[in-house]
């Protein structure tokens, strides 16, 4: 593997700590994160980070003006065009580290439940979607033939689903326990960082290969140590 690790800030990226109150609560809220993320460390312009983020350009527009009165982003440059020039926006600070203190969280749980909810909508969203497209509105209990029992939507009680079917969707979801040594526990752990790194939509737009013949997936990876 070759290139950048994927999730290390660049060696020339000092976080600048972030004390505001407004600054920490936009970059607290997962909707002026993601706004963040086309002008973080790079130039874009509103039309552009809208196309990105999949987002209204009204509702690009709204959120920068916002993230331009705290004080996080700056214009650099218009383009001249007929009509109103286009601006172009990057980051008044090339990365930023936002200390638990100053963002307006009870406490650390509050936070993650309250980053992680849109997500987990979005991904309620996709599932129930590609579940009607395949008619999978029923759930099936079962045990399989390894003794692990499994909780599967299916759309009737005998269907056998072959997840690696290729004349299905490429898709995957499920979750389920692991009894790991450590050795076992960091190889799961090295695979999920080579599919990080090999397939990362940054590192691939970096290397200048576009979306063009590409579908996007939502790849949501959780692998933590269960509490005893």
């Amino acid at each position: 593997m070759e290139g950048p690790d994927p999730g290390r800030p660049r060696a020339d990226a000092d976080a600048f700590t972030v004390a505001d109150p407004e600054q920490a609560r936009l970059l607290s809220d997962p909707r002026f994160q993601a706004a963040m993320r086309p002008f973080l460390a790079r130039e874009a312009s509103a039309s552009a980070a809208a196309a990105e983020l999949g987002l209204d350009l009204n509702a690009m527009l709204y959120r920068i003006r916002l993230l331009l009165a705290a004080g996080l982003l700056r214009v650099v440059r218009e383009e001249k065009r007929q009509g109103r020039p286009i601006k172009v926006y990057r980051s008044v600070h090339d990365a930023y580290f936002v200390p638990y203190e100053a963002t307006p969280f009870a406490d650390l749980e509050e936070r993650l439940w309250q980053q992680q909810l849109p997500e987990l909508r979005e991904l309620v969203r996709l599932q129930a979607r590609r579940l009607r497209q395949g008619g999978r509105h029923g759930q099936r209990l079962f045990r399989d033939a390894s003794g692990e029992t499994w909780v599967q939507s299916a759309a009737a009680g005998d269907e056998r689903i072959d997840w690696l079917d290729p004349s299905q969707p490429a898709a995957l979801d499920f979750w389920t326990d692991l009894a790991l040594d450590e050795a076992e526990s960091r190889e799961v752990q090295r695979r999920l960082y080579e599919l990080l790194r090999t397939y990362s939509l940054d590192r691939r737009q970096g290397a200048g290969q576009g979306l063009a013949g590409r579908k996007r997936y939502r790849l949501n990876v959780a692998f933590v140590p269960l509490e005893e």
